[in-house]
């Protein structure tokens, strides 16, 4: 992400914010707001991020997960926590 720093490349997706991070789908940059997180794994010890744009988590063909309703997600705690930074 370290190009997107150093250009202050827009979100692709929005068009308002700064992008912070690439969709592992499409390859989008996208904005705080925007991007979508996820969490992959095949195992307890291999655990990987990834982050997609809101189209991309949606596509079961890019996130086979990203479809399913989830009672409660990490997504929305680190939502949660954004928006406790930002406020303060």
């Amino acid at each position: 992400m370290k190009d997107l720093e150093m250009n202050k490349k827009p979100c692709e997706i929005c068009g308002k914010n700064e992008a912070v991070d690439i969709c592992a789908g499409c390859g989008k940059a996208i904005c705080r707001e925007c991007r979508k997180m996820e969490i992959w794994g095949s195992g307890a010890e291999d655990l990987t991020v990834k982050y997609f744009c809101p189209t991309c988590k949606e596509d079961p063909d890019v996130n086979p997960w990203g479809a399913y309703d989830k009672v409660f997600a990490l997504e929305d705690v680190v939502d949660m926590t954004n928006k406790v930074r930002h406020a303060a």
